[in-house]
Parts: C-alpha cells; structure tokens; sequence
C-alpha cells in the first residue's frame, strides 16, 4: 500500500518520512524536503478530520508526483474567523478555508474553488420549537424582513443578509446562538445547508424549518498566504485533477451528501437574494463545479435575469 502524507498531530519527524515513502523515495535517500504547511483546520478528532482539510490533502496528494512531498501542521490558535484571517495576512498560516468576499480578497491569494459546491450560500432557518407554527408558513419575501435574524458577527453573510434589508443582530461565536435564541434576541438562525442539522440536533428546544430558505451565490474556497504563490498553483492544479478524475465529488457525496439529504433543497420554496459581498470574477457560470440544485434554482434563474 502506498504512503501517503498525514496532518499533525502525527509527530512532523513522522510526517517527514511519511512524506519521503509517498514520493517514492526509500527513507536514507536525498528526497526532495517536503513542504511544510501551516493551517487552522483541524477540529482535535483525528479519526474524522474536517471536510475542508480532507479536500485541502486530496489537492495535495493529486500533486505529489508534479510537486513533491508535503508536510501539513495545525494551528488551533484561531478560534475566530477574524483571527484566523489575521494570521493569514501576517504570514502565520498557509492556508486557510473560507467564504469568499471583497473585504477578504486582500488578505491572500483566494483560490475560488467551490469546496462546498455553493451550498453554503442556501441558508436553512433555525428558530424554536414552540414558534415553528409561527414561521413555517412564510411565502412571501417581504414578509421575511419583518423578523429579527441572529447571525455570527464575523461570518460574510452578515453583509450579505444587511444589504438586503434583514434587521440583524449580532452572535459572537457559533456556541452562543441557542442561548440568544431562547432569550429571543432574535427570532431565525440561519445556518448554511450541509451543516444545519447536525448542529441542531444537538438542541430538542430548536428545529430547523422544512418549507423554506434563503439562497444567494456564495464561493467557499481556500486563501493562500501571500508569501506561498507556488503553493496556491499547486491547488489549482490539484483541484483540476480531483474535478477531472471524480475524486472530489465523491469525497463530496460522502461527507456533506447526508446532511444535504436531511435538508431535503428540492421541497423548499427558495428565496433567492443577490449577494452585494460577492468578488469579481467568482466561476458562477461554470456549471459543473455547483451542486445541481444551487445551478438550478439559484444560479441559472439569475443568469436569465441578466441576459
């Protein structure tokens, strides 16, 4: 069986073998020394690392023979998306795993590649249980914008949801939403499409509603430290294989294709908004990098609209 590299916490002397085996190289030869990369996506379980971190060692594993070993470290340090993008900017991470958006183009080298296929874009309603009457039933767009949404200060979607009128109010951290919704600071949660169940489940007062959701253009990608352009060629020519070679969609279907099943997209009522946040040159009209419903209804109706 061949090697292949590992993240941390496998000891980095490890990893440096590890590295060596998968290039091909026996252990006392001159191998090529692998490329040390730092991240912040690890989660502490290391028997199923995080979706965006198994893409990010598929990239990197696709590009083993063209561009030689590799060696990832975590860094836990961030436990906000603010801080984590400070450390990108200062040169502390490599590569980091986020929504896109202008105020975050700047802040390294954004290889917009659709990790989530734009599902993250099809936000799911989180209120509770007692009030579900209450919500369900919502069909028209302005009605929406007579509610109170909470939303995490530092995620993109603040803006987005803002500039298109939704009164707001503002959660610091994830782990803080469930108490301010039973309080009633707000009325909706909105949680993204492939994680939304799974985090409420967690929670027997709140529910995630069945009729409805909130969907605008949103591209999930990884930025690249600045100082690493090589690095970020090599994503993109990773990525390109994993697309040709179908491995990326079936690590895919694996990993976030339960919890889409639970979201059940196809028997919602969609309402669609643009995204004002969303950067320039965004791959919004190449159809095969989007899960087939966020084309469908979200996508290809706004293309339409535009011609």
């Amino acid at each position: 069986m061949p090697c292949t590299a590992h993240p941390c916490p496998v000891p980095l002397r490890r990893q440096l073998l590890l590295a060596a085996c998968a290039a091909g190289m026996a252990p006392g030869a001159q191998a090529q020394p692998p490329l040390l990369i730092r991240h912040n996506m690890a989660d502490g379980d290391e028997s199923t690392p995080p979706y965006r971190l198994q893409v990010l060692r598929l990239l990197l594993d696709r590009t083993l023979a063209s561009h030689g070993p590799y060696a990832l470290r975590a860094d836990g340090s961030a436990t906000t998306q603010s801080r984590a993008l400070a450390q990108l900017r200062a040169g502390d991470l490599d590569v980091w795993a986020s929504m896109c958006s202008r105020s975050r183009q700047d802040a390294g080298l954004s290889i917009p590649i659709c990790l989530r296929r734009g599902v993250n874009g099809v936000r799911l309603p989180v209120v509770l249980a007692e009030r579900r009457g209450e919500f369900e039933g919502l069909r028209h767009p302005m009605a929406l914008r007579t509610y109170r949404y909470g939303q995490v200060s530092h995620w993109p979607d603040v803006r987005v949801l803002a500039g298109n009128g939704f009164k707001l109010e503002a959660v610091q951290t994830l782990e803080a939403f469930p108490a301010m919704l039973r309080l009633r600071r707000f009325d909706i949660f909105l949680l993204a499409a492939d994680e939304a169940h799974a985090i409420v489940e967690a929670h027997p007062d709140l529910l995630v509603l069945d009729r409805w959701c909130l969907a605008y253009p949103s591209v999930y990608g990884f930025f690249v430290n600045a100082r690493q352009p090589a690095l970020a060629r090599r994503l993109r020519e990773g990525w390109a294989q994993s697309l040709a070679d179908g491995s990326f969609a079936a690590l895919f279907d694996a990993h976030l294709g339960p919890q889409l099943q639970r979201a059940q997209l196809d028997k919602r009522l969609w309402f669609r908004l643009p995204n004002p946040d969303l950067p320039e040159g965004m791959p919004l009209r190449e159809r095969g990098l989007w899960h087939p419903l966020v084309w469908q209804r979200l996508l290809a109706p706004a293309a339409s609209l535009k011609r």
